[in-house]
């Protein structure tokens, strides 16, 4: 009997191996071309806004007095760094400062004729002008003495501009040193200022307004409440001054810290502040 001979059969090759590379590079085919898709959907407002504010930061020169940035409403000054008590900056500086300032103060804002208050852009000592001046008058009274001294010991140790803004009530004055208000809160910021320019703060960092009336924290509907209008705000800036070409000046050897540019942020960030919102939350324990 012959033996029947045993074929071995391979099984046919696949083919259609190639689909499964091809189906990946088409799928990273399509992914590339929806990221270069979403890329070039620029928004053309914003473009020129950024563009145009990069050319006048890098520009050396230029015909306009006005920055392009300013022309299109966008602000490209440099965030405010205060500088205040030695060794201090920022936020804490602002703190600082603020608690100095109400401790030597408490006496008068115990009884509520001064407040310190302060947000992201100034500190502010707000002193009712009964505590300085006599009624119609510009000239600083006995007692503003002491109070000045004791905040100048504080402003001193500081090297930011200061404004000092004088207001009163809706009261006409017609005399012949002070034919208005105008004239009246005017003066007496100037004198507050230069009581503090004699007490050794640099003049070149400070600055006298008159608002007169114009400027009401409350209605000028009964007598409270023209006392509360009748003041004088002492206005410490955290930023470099916007009035002067140079900065801010230093009445003394003031240790600025870490220079601005390794300057970390602060742990806790300042809230800015809606209009009608009580200023002096962000010197408040949370």
């Amino acid at each position: 009997m012959r033996r029947r001979g045993i074929t071995n059969i391979e099984p046919e090759e696949s083919t259609d191996r190639w689909l499964v590379s091809y189906a990946d590079f088409i799928t990273l085919l399509f992914a590339f071309f929806v990221v270069m898709y979403s890329i070039s959907n620029v928004n053309l407002g914003k473009y020129r806004v950024l563009s145009d504010s990069v050319s006048t930061a890098f520009s050396a020169q230029t015909n306009s007095p006005f920055p392009v940035g300013s022309q299109l409403g966008v602000s490209v000054q440099r965030a405010p760094i205060a500088v205040g008590l030695i060794g201090q900056t920022g936020l804490v500086s602002m703190k600082e400062t603020a608690a100095e300032l109400d401790k030597r103060l408490q006496k008068w804002v115990k009884k509520g004729m001064i407040a310190v208050n302060g947000n992201e852009k100034w500190l502010e000592i707000e002193i009712k002008s009964s505590l300085l001046f006599q009624s119609g008058d510009a000239r600083l009274s006995a007692d503003a003495s002491n109070i000045l001294s004791e905040l100048t010991g504080v402003v001193k140790a500081t090297k930011n501009p200061l404004y000092v803004s004088g207001y009163t009530d809706d009261v006409p004055i017609n005399t012949r040193r002070y034919p208005t208000n105008w004239e009246l809160s005017a003066a007496r910021s100037a004198s507050v200022v230069r009581f503090l320019a004699q007490n050794g703060i640099n003049p070149a960092r400070m600055g006298a307004i008159g608002y007169g009336e114009f400027r009401p924290v409350v209605a000028n509907n009964s007598e409270l409440n023209r006392q509360k209008n009748r003041r004088v705000v002492i206005r410490l800036m955290t930023g470099e001054d916007v009035f002067a070409q140079a900065g801010p000046f230093a009445d003394s050897e003031v240790d600025a810290g870490t220079p601005q540019s390794k300057i970390q942020p602060e742990p806790e960030s300042i809230k800015t502040l809606l209009p009608g919102e009580p200023v002096r939350s962000i010197f408040e324990a949370p």
